[in-house]
């Protein structure tokens, strides 16, 4: 086997936890910002039903 091949393989065999482990935090950092992201959309969605019962209201007022 070539020598450059043999080191290259034993860095990364010894390395692997630390890129599961970068990979892992990767997902989990997605996964909570997309649940942020939902929650705050479906607030949004509250919002926006509340605000069109009110403009209903003024205009059944008028």
């Amino acid at each position: 086997m070539n020598p450059t091949l043999k080191e290259v393989y034993s860095l990364v065999l010894t390395q692997w936890p630390l890129v599961a482990g970068a990979y892992a935090l990767l997902w989990a950092g997605m996964v909570l910002y997309v649940g942020m992201a939902l929650k705050r959309l479906n607030g949004l969605g509250k919002q926006l039903e509340v605000l069109e019962a009110a403009v209903a209201r003024r205009q059944a007022a008028e």
